[in-house]
């Protein structure tokens, strides 16, 4: 969740439309969203759909890196299996997978599409002014009084719609919208490369065509040993007839 300078707004320009607030419609915004559908939240998403890494970090050959029953929720299974090959399904399989559940259980009503949440304040009650109350203590959760303000960006319009809580729920997990980056020493970086620098985030938007002309014919090299750089790998590598890239791990 990024940082952001918002200017404070009229208490009267304040919705309190629900007791619980859920930021992320990914994964666990979802399934929060389900669990807890008996206050009817709102979910925040900054995006135009669901889905969170599996719909804008996936890229065309990714695949589910563990068996599809190691990757279900319990109440809602995967459809029946057609083929070995589907044991590990492909991104598209996953996110109808995860469509499927939130159509089921009828939460994307409560999906707030192109809405970014900038900023996040506790406000608290009257356990906010005790100072003698352990860090991270909140007191009593639904208690019947606002305990967050929340800044929330329309992507479209650029506006700012503040929000109070008495629950807020984050669920945008390890990944962000920001490429991590190295920091590397002046005239040892990118700047003196004279290939091309791109962060997977970045490899992600491009289309198959544009992926493919990248790729195609290059020596690549992928700095990072997980779940992308290897799916990355297999990109380089059907782009270039089978040719492995180098993965380096820093």
């Amino acid at each position: 969740m990024a940082a952001a300078a918002v200017t404070t707004t009229d208490q009267s320009r304040h919705r309190s439309v629900s007791k619980v607030g859920i930021i992320g419609a990914g994964i666990s915004g979802i399934a929060a969203a389900k669990h807890l559908s008996s206050h009817h939240p709102v979910v925040f998403e900054a995006t135009d759909s669901i889905g969170g890494v599996w719909k804008h970090c996936a890229y065309r050959t990714t695949r589910l890196q563990t068996p599809r029953r190691d990757f279900e929720f319990s109440d809602y299974p995967w459809p029946s299996q057609t083929t070995e090959s589907d044991e590990f399904p492909t991104y598209l399989e996953i996110l109808d997978y995860l469509h499927g559940y939130a159509t089921h259980f009828d939460v994307l009503k409560f999906v707030k599409f192109n809405s970014k949440v900038v900023q996040l304040r506790y406000i608290g009650g009257p356990e906010a002014e005790d100072s003698t109350a352990a860090a991270g203590v909140y007191g009593s959760l639904l208690n019947g009084r606002p305990a967050w303000e929340v800044a929330v960006q329309d992507t479209h319009l650029n506006t700012i719609q503040w929000y109070e809580f008495e629950l807020v729920v984050i669920c945008v997990g390890r990944y962000g919208d920001i490429p991590n980056i190295p920091t590397f020493p002046h005239n040892k970086g990118q700047e003196v490369f004279k290939g091309k620098v791109l962060h997977s985030l970045d490899y992600a938007k491009l289309d198959h065509d544009d992926a493919r002309a990248l790729l195609q014919n290059k020596r690549v090299v992928i700095v990072g040993y997980r779940k992308s750089a290897i799916d990355l790998a297999v990109e380089c590598a059907e782009a270039n007839q089978g040719t492995l890239s180098q993965i380096s791990d820093f």
